[in-house]
């Protein structure tokens, strides 16, 4: 009861405390007059301000709503902006919502460079604090360099996420790494004539990596890969969302992957309910640039593996003074037993814990969630 309550607390203080100096933009609702849909702006660091639609799919403004973040392609920013909110409304995924950004800057036209990637992180943490928005069903997807963009972001952020959808993309799985995919729902369409930088033999490369893990794992990498016969560059875009929309967010799961990987030189500082206390000496360009994690939640036991991994992901070796922490709740332990934890087969903590409110809002104020 206690711990319930000072969520509660902690949550509402938090949630006051942002929506004092921030919020969500009112959504369009009439969308029959597509010349009278708002365009909004975000100022961005170090970069041009980010104009954006926010749309709401449906007529019941009382129901939660699925949270669709759609990034369009590379052509002519007005035009692909434009034609991304024209895909948007043909889309069968009602109730939803769609926040649809148009790129800053032509001559930076990347979905996952820093300036954007605060941006992402703002959307989340509001569309968390929304009554409006379904906190669980919030997905990433994009067409063409907007598909690069979301594939990355989904094995970024994939803890904030249901699923994610990139079209007629295909990232090499470096710039990606599937076991971040773990526990969200992963559909990605390409033609298989779009030979265009590979897509459609990354997209290959990816079905394979994808089916290995979901047989080596059931149920943990739902994935849709697929490459659309007789079709190049130019897919049919109409699936990905109505499949994505049926799956919900586990926002607890009992087996968690986490390679940390740099995004524009970038690290995140957690994922799900892991933190790194001090940041590790690796960056982006270093042969070992990354960390992968393997966690795995029984009972009170706690089973960590966590070694440094090569930029090819072909490799992996010993990681030296690495500093993490571990947020946990009745969704994962029982308080009144001893929790163990083991990182790589070593006991490394052996006691009960104390439920204290500091971790709570420190975990809300890193996570927003």
């Amino acid at each position: 009861g206690k711990v319930e309550e000072g969520k509660s607390f902690v949550w509402e203080r938090w949630k006051s405390k942002v929506l004092q100096t921030d919020s969500l933009p009112v959504w369009s609702t009439n969308l029959e007059n597509r010349d009278s849909i708002s365009i909004h702006h975000w100022e961005l660091k170090k970069e041009d301000p980010m104009p954006f639609y926010f749309v709401r799919k449906s007529d019941d403004e009382n129901r939660k709503h699925a949270l669709f973040l759609n990034l369009h392609g590379s052509g002519p920013k007005n035009s692909e902006f434009k034609n991304t909110l024209a895909w948007t409304l043909r889309f069968e995924d009602k109730p939803s919502a769609y926040f649809i950004p148009q790129i800053p800057n032509e001559k930076r036209y990347r979905w996952w460079y820093k300036p954007v990637q605060y941006a992402w992180e703002r959307m989340f943490r509001l569309a968390m604090l929304s009554d409006q928005i379904d906190a669980h069903k919030m997905y990433v997807m994009g067409i063409s360099e907007g598909g690069y963009g979301s594939q990355r972001l989904a094995a970024f952020y994939a803890d904030y996420l249901a699923g994610a959808g990139p079209m007629a993309g295909g990232e090499p799985l470096k710039n990606a790494p599937p076991l971040n995919f773990r526990n969200i729902a992963f559909s990605l369409e390409t033609g298989e004539h779009d030979r265009g930088f590979g897509r459609n033999r990354l997209t290959t490369i990816a079905k394979e990596e994808f089916q290995k893990l979901a047989t080596e794992n059931p149920g943990q990498f739902i994935n849709k890969i697929q490459l659309q016969p007789n079709k190049g560059h130019g897919i049919d875009y109409t699936v990905t969302s109505p499949w994505l929309v049926n799956y919900t967010r586990n926002s607890h799961p009992k087996h968690i992957s986490w390679v940390l990987f740099p995004m524009d030189g970038r690290y995140r500082k957690g994922f799900y309910n892991i933190i790194l206390n001090k940041p590790l000496a690796i960056k982006e360009g270093d042969e070992y640039d990354r960390l992968v994690f393997d966690i795995q939640f029984h009972e009170n036991t706690i089973n960590v593996k966590v070694e440094l991994m090569n930029n090819e992901m072909t490799e992996t070796k010993k990681v030296e003074d690495l500093d993490f922490s571990i947020f946990l709740d009745n969704n994962y332990i029982d308080y009144s037993k001893k929790v163990k934890v083991f990182v790589n087969d070593k006991l490394m903590f052996d006691k009960k814990v104390k439920t204290d409110l500091s971790n709570m809002i420190e975990s809300c104020a890193i996570f927003g969630d």
